[in-house]
């Protein structure tokens, strides 16, 4: 081999090695990718639809953290332990808030399909079709959310998945009461035999009445929802703009009397948050 070959050779190689190479941070975000602390976000960002590792989710966090840090210190003024105490709950807050918002959408849109589902799985079963067919046909039939995640069970299927497996794994991925039910029903029709097109028909319409209920309940409780969360904000909202305008206002708060009564009144305002939320959480 003479040296220029043997250089081209080695040349290669070397880019082949790069192409491989990853930053100190990628790779940090790939051991917490595939470790046990990420399973519970990875779940919760399935079932919000966000198509993000949960590295990536952290790290869109820390960066809203230190941005929140930044504003606290210069625009706000706020002590350090303050500034990070705010910070947090904040970050921690709108994450959790954020989160559950996409997954009830995504939950409610797909209830929303489900009686048209039950109905469809129904009228292939009565037609002599087998369930997975029926499952083939809601996922060219149904639109998004419900079309993508029949699509991949049809899918799985097709591959020679264990149909309780593709099951157990939709239910997994969509937080839904609903679903769970419209699942455990299959399979256990399955299982024991019965007559699943009439089941699958009357699951239909006491979902539809369901659904009802409890659009008449949500629109009862909508006021008394929207206090339980404008109660905490307020009180924090307009001590942060007091602090703005006079100059170590809430520094009193961090002595000894002062920690005592902003621990009574966290506590209170944790208190009223949570009897608020039992009492306009109406199950149907």
């Amino acid at each position: 081999m003479t040296r220029n070959t043997r250089k081209r050779v080695d040349d290669w190689f070397e880019r082949e090695r790069e192409q491989e190479r990853k930053s100190t941070i990628l790779l940090i975000g790939d051991k917490y990718d595939n470790s046990e602390l990420a399973e519970e976000l990875k779940k919760k960002l399935i079932q919000a639809d966000l198509r993000l590792k949960p590295s990536e989710y952290v790290g869109i966090c820390l960066f809203l953290f230190g941005a929140l840090l930044f504003v606290g210190h210069f625009l706000f003024q706020l002590i350090f332990i303050v500034n990070v105490t705010v910070a947090y709950f904040v970050v921690w807050l709108g994450s959790k808030m954020f989160l559950r918002s996409r997954q009830n959408r995504r939950t409610e849109s797909f209830n929303k399909q489900l009686p048209e589902i039950c109905r469809m799985m129904s009228n292939t079963v009565k037609a002599g079709l087998t369930i997975p067919q029926g499952i083939e046909m809601v996922a060219q039939e149904m639109k998004e959310p419900a079309g993508p995640e029949f699509q991949a069970m049809s899918q799985q299927l097709k591959l020679g998945d264990d149909f309780d497996e593709v099951m157990n794994r939709f239910r997994d991925r969509i937080a839904s009461k609903e679903l769970n039910i419209f699942v455990s029903t299959v399979l256990i029709q399955r299982r024991v035999g019965g007559n699943l097109a009439e089941v699958l028909s009357l699951m239909a319409d006491t979902l539809e009445e369901r659904a009802r209920v409890n659009k008449e309940v949500d629109t009862v409780t909508a006021e008394a929802r929207f206090v339980a969360f404008i109660l905490p904000i307020m009180p924090l909202v307009m001590a942060l703009m007091m602090n703005l305008f006079i100059e170590g206002f809430l520094n009193p708060l961090f002595s000894t009397w002062g920690l005592v009564l902003l621990s009574i009144f966290l506590a209170m305002q944790f208190l009223a948050f949570i009897i608020i939320r039992q009492i306009t959480k109406i199950r149907v």
